[in-house]
């Protein structure tokens, strides 16, 4: 009913949904925002299977939750580069995310990570913190899953050009 794509999308949207679930340790910040939803991102040069100096853009639909019954929408862009990208692995990707909150409040966040490919999606993993505005110097962590647009068969042609997915960012302050 779904094919393999589907399949991929519904387990890695589970293990972020679980991921949520998982208690701040004691010794951290008293307060944490979780947000969640769907990310695009766009690759230039697209991934092949050679690494090559990659930029990475993205947009995140993001519904965050800092207490329970209290939600806000916010939306993500992302610029990055990737120094050695291909359609393996986002060699020690550098991203600054701009967020910006429903009730006005902007966040501006630096992060560096890294990405392998798992069952035909990017699982990618970031850590910062925010540079500039709401939470400024609060630590930050982002998951994405990301699965391409185009079918694998792309990393060794043209290349593939963008990717969508599920995205996790959890500001703790």
């Amino acid at each position: 009913m779904f094919g393999g794509r589907g399949v991929v999308v519904a387990l890695c949207s589970a293990a972020l949904a679980a991921s949520s679930f998982v208690g701040a340790p004691a010794t951290q910040a008293a307060g944490l925002i979780v947000c969640a939803g769907q990310e695009s991102t766009t690759y230039d040069p697209g991934l092949t299977l050679v690494p090559r100096l990659t930029t990475l853009h993205s947009t995140s639909e993001y519904t965050c939750s800092g207490r329970p019954g209290e939600t806000v929408k916010a939306t993500g862009h992302t610029v990055g580069v990737a120094p050695e990208a291909s359609c393996l692995a986002l060699d020690s990707p550098r991203v600054l995310e701009r967020v910006r909150f429903a009730d006005g409040r902007e966040s501006e966040i630096r992060y560096e990570g890294s990405a392998l490919r798992a069952a035909g999606a990017h699982e990618v993993h970031l850590t910062g913190h925010v540079v500039k505005g709401f939470a400024e110097g609060a630590d930050v962590t982002r998951d994405v899953s990301l699965l391409p647009a185009s079918p694998p068969t792309d990393c060794a042609t043209g290349g593939v050009t963008s990717a969508t997915g599920q995205g996790q960012l959890r500001i703790a302050f």
